[in-house]
């Protein structure tokens, strides 16, 4: 019932700010229509608003374009909102200092306006645009060859993330040069249904060159959107030469001689829609003990449970799912809801022997926009210590 009361408030907050930009806009509008009715302006207004809501009811954000639309337009309404706010607290202030009223004070909305559009067309090119984030870490209990993956997350591939933007991110991977790519969850937007031509995205990804391989673990979006299962991401993904690890550990014999690295995949702490469980870290890594203790690697898309899989002992964990806020002010909430659970939302992260990795993502959810977040792919090049 957290959910319910949690959605309640979020639609609270999301109407306060609707009536208070509609009430704005009405008065600026009105000035140069002065025919302009209120019967006439609200439906409309409102309609707008929640077009989101009411598109998904009837699924019509099926229809790309609409998608589009509606996927735009609460991120439109929160900056406008934003801006208009600011604006009035700053005439207020002035008001009370001086005693003046601004008789040009609606034109604070066009100007609020022409702002949001600004950042909205900004974001858009920037989320398109792939940056490359490196680290460089050390371990004492690595062989002697140093290591260079590759981390990559949150493609969100469906009817915002096609063919033109998977390509991009995969000339990216190619230009590091990985020994190994993983990939972090969230391949999927809603499991493989939402793709506008499969083939030709498994053709882009086939293209990923990685000499060791390249290693997936499920995210919260990754199940069939109807049957709730990861089996076609499974067969999807083998067929474009990905292995898919939902719990599973493969190990990867670099040299002949030299103890093999592991890969561990986890299932979703919360996966969308479905209730599987998935095993703890440490009985993650009690399938592989033996008498000589390998450098294991972690797929985990949610850096919810960092601290339980240190304890257990896995020396490098690689996660994504926070998108790194995604568009101003996300970024403030995944700091906080993130550190409380023991990790962070982006970036380094060490407790004792163990490392772990953050990305902010190469793909969206939602919007296809970006604002004080990249879309990135991670270069980690690993040494030994």
């Amino acid at each position: 019932m957290i959910w319910l009361f949690r959605s309640i408030f979020v639609m609270a907050i999301y109407t306060g700010m609707i009536i208070y930009t509609g009430l704005r806009l009405f008065v600026f509008i009105k000035h140069f229509q002065p025919l302009l009715s209120k019967r006439f302006f609200w439906p409309f207004y409102l309609f707008f608003s929640y077009s989101f809501f009411f598109f998904a009811i009837f699924r019509l954000d099926r229809v790309r374009f609409i998608r589009l639309v509606i996927m735009y337009l609460p991120v439109f309404f929160l900056y406008l909102f934003a801006f208009i706010f600011l604006f009035d607290m700053i005439s207020l202030v002035l008001y009370l200092w001086k005693r003046k009223k601004n008789k040009k004070e609606q034109f604070k909305v066009g100007i609020a306006l022409i702002l949001t559009l600004v950042i909205m067309v900004y974001s858009s090119f920037h989320a398109r645009d792939i940056k490359t984030a490196h680290y460089s870490l050390g371990f004492n209990n690595l062989s002697a060859e140093n290591l260079r993956i590759v981390l990559v997350s949150d493609l969100h591939i469906g009817p915002t993330v096609g063919k033109t933007w998977v390509g991009r991110i995969v000339d990216c991977i190619n230009a590091a040069s990985p020994d190994m790519v993983c990939i972090a969850g969230d391949i999927f937007d809603s499991g493989t249904e939402g793709m506008a031509d499969p083939e030709s995205i498994a053709s882009e990804l086939r293209r990923i060159n990685a000499p060791l391989g390249i290693f997936a673990c499920p995210g919260n979006h990754d199940a069939d959107r109807r049957t709730r299962s990861i089996d076609k991401i499974d067969r999807f993904l083998s067929e474009a030469g990905i292995t898919f690890l939902a719990d599973e550990t493969v190990p990867i014999q670099r040299t002949a001689g030299l103890p093999p690295i592991f890969v561990t995949g986890r299932r979703d702490v919360r996966p969308i829609g479905m209730q599987s469980g998935r095993l703890s870290a440490q009985e993650l890594k009690n399938r592989n003990a033996g008498e000589i203790s390998p450098f294991m690697i972690l797929l985990d898309h949610q850096p919810i449970e960092l601290p339980d899989a240190a304890e257990a002992g896995f020396d490098l964990i690689l996660c994504g799912h926070t998108h790194k806020g995604q568009v101003f002010p996300g970024m403030i909430f995944t700091y906080f809801i993130f550190k409380k659970a023991g990790g962070t939302h982006y970036g380094h992260w060490q407790k004792g022997n163990t490392r772990a990795i953050i990305t902010s993502g190469a793909g969206v959810w939602g919007p296809p926009l970006r604002l004080a977040s990249n879309s990135e792919i991670a270069v980690i090049d690993i040494k030994k210590q």
